[in-house]
């Protein structure tokens, strides 16, 4: 009777033991699961915010194809009229600022922010703002700027510059693409109100914009 009762004692013991060994695999299990489920979404988080600069830089693109393309049409306007007149047009160039080429300015900033020469890259797009205020390329300009503190990681700065886009060019089409950065910046000071506000105004105020579906992935999976 004593023996039986030590037997059982001990295959009692033995049991808890394993059972401890399979709850603290179970717990190692379940860190590396909520480890790897952060990993991923951070994997997400990266992926949006690249998908958000690349849809920024091609409808950059865009802009700069589409400046082009009136730039070409101008010219052959102008090349018609020179051979219907059989004159030589007259132009006066008598302003210093009409001698620089808007597009060398910013394409070498722009071309600066691709080299993550980031201060250089700001000083040429506010200079191409300062010279070519009304240029349909200055929302870009002043967009750039943005990112260009936003890459630095000057997230206040960054917020003033977005903001701009949407205060000095209403009618521009990179105001979606600064509201989106406008959201995610909030988001990363922990000003979540403030960053559903701006992710809510793209969707209702851009619902065709690529960056009204980045914002309303983002208003899917609020907390």
């Amino acid at each position: 009777m004593q023996r039986e009762y030590v037997r059982r004692g001990l295959l009692l013991d033995s049991i808890n033991v394993q059972l401890r060994r399979i709850e603290q695999q179970q717990q190692l299990q379940y860190k590396e699961l909520v480890q790897s489920r952060a990993e991923v979404l951070t994997l997400i988080e990266q992926l949006g915010n690249r998908i958000g600069e690349v849809d920024a830089e091609l409808g950059d693109m865009e802009d700069r194809i589409e400046r082009i393309g009136r730039r070409l049409g101008a010219w052959q306007g102008t090349l018609l009229a020179d051979s219907l007149n059989s004159q030589p047009a007259i132009t006066k160039v008598d302003s210093s600022v009409a001698r620089i080429d808007p597009d060398v300015i910013y394409n070498t900033a722009y071309l600066d922010f691709t080299r993550t020469n980031y201060q250089v890259a700001i000083t040429g797009f506010r200079r191409f703002i300062q010279l070519f205020p009304s240029s349909d390329l200055a929302d870009n300009a002043q967009y750039w700027i943005g990112e260009c503190f936003y890459s630095l990681n000057q997230l206040d700065s960054a917020l003033t510059e977005f903001n701009r886009v949407r205060e000095k060019y209403p009618n521009g089409n990179k105001v979606p693409a600064a509201l989106y950065k406008m959201g995610l910046i909030y988001q990363l000071l922990g000003k979540g109100a403030l960053a559903k506000t701006k992710f809510e105004e793209i969707v209702s105020g851009f619902p065709d914009s690529p960056e009204a579906k980045l914002a309303q992935e983002r208003l899917k999976n609020w907390r």
